[in-house]
């Protein structure tokens, strides 16, 4: 644990403004040959990396879920180890890497968040289809947490056939940037110069998509209502996330539930990455999932950034 969040804890000291979009950068025609853009095997190899394969024969009497990672991550990092447990449980769950540029598949969540959610739609729809559900679920952390509200915000039928949003960590009032690509560090050095090296060449649209004043920031500005009749949206934030904070998260509308980690475990302070893995977060969305106060896991200690 201690070895995590040294490495996690690395990256908000490390990062300097290069890491910050380029918006004007070549993206796909980028000079890429002096990066290997392999998954590294520190990461492929890791304890933390592999999420379950999508199978659509998965029969379930819950709705099937849709599992959205976060900027920088791809499906197999970030809530797979979450995607793992609600398998265990009895859930047909499944994900993709959305948002990648074609150079290096594996960090996601970099394109135009429009883009993005238009694929991410067409993959909802996919796992309805196939698995022969009425509603799907959507479970998404960070940049994954604003899009599962997005999508059935902007894509047409989507709130239709979605029934429970569940959103950690989301900016949906403006990211403000440090530490964007922490993620990137449980493959050590190797992994976060790749990403580096990949958002300096290529650049990062979502992340200013993102930012206060950026694209998606003006439409959920501008949306009335933001959470679309018909779905359950859950939002669930850490009075210890720096990165976003609640204020930033929260939507105040009603029907829509804001949730504080710190209201159920006082003494959990979790951060911004942590969520992903936190038991205590894992029991609200259990929660949120199954419209419960069920004690699905006692209180967790996350990683505190």
């Amino acid at each position: 644990m201690r070895s995590s969040v040294f490495l996690l804890a690395q990256t908000f000291w490390s990062l300097g403004a290069r890491a910050l979009p380029n918006p004007t950068a070549a993206r796909e025609a980028a000079d890429l040959s002096d990066i290997n853009t392999t998954i590294p095997d520190a990461l492929r190899l890791s304890e933390l990396y592999g999420a379950p394969d999508n199978d659509f024969n998965c029969k379930s009497d819950r709705n099937p879920v849709v599992m959205l990672h976060g900027l920088s991550a791809d499906r197999e990092v970030d809530l797979n180890m979450l995607q793992w447990e609600l398998n265990r449980r009895g859930y047909c769950t499944f994900s993709q890497t959305y948002g990648a540029w074609d150079a290096v598949p594996w960090i996601g969540g970099l394109r135009p968040m429009a883009d993005s959610a238009a694929d991410i739609a067409a993959f909802v729809r996919e796992v309805k289809d196939k698995t022969g559900a009425a509603k799907v679920d959507i479970v998404g952390h960070s940049e994954g947490g604003v899009q599962a509200i997005y999508v059935p915000m902007t894509q047409d039928g989507i709130a239709d056939i979605t029934e429970h949003l569940v959103a950690l960590g989301p900016a949906i009032h403006g990211a403000k940037y440090y530490g964007f690509t922490d993620l990137w560090y449980i493959g050590g050095n190797v992994t976060r110069s790749i990403a580096k090296a990949l958002q300096d060449l290529l650049g990062c649209p979502a992340c200013d998509d993102m930012m206060t004043g950026g694209a998606v920031y003006k439409d959920f500005q501008s949306a009335a209502p933001i959470v679309q009749p018909g779905t359950k949206a859950t939002v669930i934030m850490s009075s210890s996330d720096t990165l976003v904070s609640p204020d930033v998260s929260r939507i105040d509308e009603e029907g829509v539930r804001n949730i504080v980690v710190q209201d159920t475990c006082p003494d959990d302070a979790v951060g911004h990455a942590g969520l992903m893995w936190d038991k205590s977060v894992w029991r609200l969305i259990v929660n949120a999932l199954e419209e419960n106060d069920d004690e699905v896991f006692p209180c967790d200690s996350g990683i505190p950034v």
